[in-house]
């Protein structure tokens, strides 16, 4: 394992056998990515494109038929790394009769703190989540937004240096994942990796630094954000200023989409390079820059073409 990445998934597959003919289940075929120290990591894919198996596997609690997952460096398999791991599941059934500082007391117990220790613990977290006001209530009481925030105080006893997060922004309100958005970003700022897997794409655009797409159980598209966004870009567009008549016949005759007003050009370009290459040309005869952009699609259209382009039509 790289000493940058603290997880690695290489090759994972995973078949179950469901229902009494034991219908065969590929839940993933062949996934790979890795996450880097530090980072915000989305995992993002429809129902049923292997995520939570796939975070299952990370987790230790299910085996892999085939492929290799690290964790932290060590095999998933291992249990020296688990207290340093925190983790929030899709759908946490939590004790509806105790309250949230008695259910974050009882996981820091058993972490392996004290009584007192495991309260005081519990009364940390549940402040840096924001449910410091409501401790002491009972949690059938609580909203879908605050068990949200108590699963995430629980995942935070001990400070962990991972937290993987299985859809914490479902079934919230936009208050509610504003607020699970914003406590990302702070465990991502106090050095802290975070991995969540979601499909609630407009917070992966405000949270995630790199991020995996998976379909039918493969990963379909991995790298840096920004770096997704460029490379599906829809080409750029170039304004000039003081662009004169030679100058004009020249860029007119290389570059067809070109719309004149006065001494101002519009030159619509397929690639990034021709696009600078264009404003070094003109900038080097006199021209000036006024525009340059890139015409970009938001992540969600970058992700149903991807889905598409896999043989994903839902």
């Amino acid at each position: 394992m790289s000493e940058t990445n603290v997880i690695e998934v290489k090759g994972f597959e995973k078949t179950f056998y469901v229902g009494l003919r034991r219908k065969k289940f590929e839940a993933t075929r062949g996934i790979t990515f890795d996450v880097h120290q530090g980072e915000v990591f989305g995992f993002l894919g429809p129902n049923g494109a292997g995520k939570t198996t796939t975070i299952k596997a990370l987790l230790g609690l299910i085996r892999p038929d085939h492929g290799e997952l690290s964790v932290l460096g060590v095999p998933t398999t291992s249990l020296e790394w688990r207290a340093k791991v925190g983790y929030l599941p899709e759908h946490p059934n939590f004790y509806e009769y105790l309250s949230g500082l008695e259910l974050v007391s009882w996981f820091a117990r058993l972490s392996g703190h004290s009584a007192h220790e495991a309260d005081q613990e519990a009364k940390r977290q549940l402040e840096h989540v924001g449910l410091a006001y409501a401790m002491n209530r009972r949690l059938r009481s609580y909203s879908k937004g605050m068990l949200q925030r108590a699963g995430l105080a629980q995942a935070m006893v001990g400070a962990p240096s991972l937290l993987i997060l299985d859809e914490p922004m479902t079934g919230l309100d936009p208050i509610g994942r504003k607020d699970v958005r914003e406590l990302i970003l702070e465990l991502r700022s106090e050095g802290r990796t975070v991995f969540y897997s979601t499909h609630i794409l407009p917070d992966v655009e405000l949270t995630c630094d790199r991020v995996a797409m998976v379909s039918k159980g493969v990963v379909v598209r991995c790298g840096r954000l920004e770096d997704i966004v460029r490379e599906t870009s829809r080409g750029f567009e170039v304004v000039l200023e003081n662009v004169g008549e030679v100058l004009f016949t020249e860029i007119a005759t290389q570059h067809p989409k070109t719309k004149r007003a006065g001494l101002s050009v519009e030159i619509q370009l397929e690639t990034e390079g021709a696009a600078r290459a264009l404003v070094s040309l003109a900038t080097s005869k006199g021209a000036a820059l006024s525009r340059f952009v890139a015409h970009k699609d938001d992540l969600e259209s970058i992700f149903v073409r991807s889905l598409a382009a896999s043989g994903d039509q839902r």
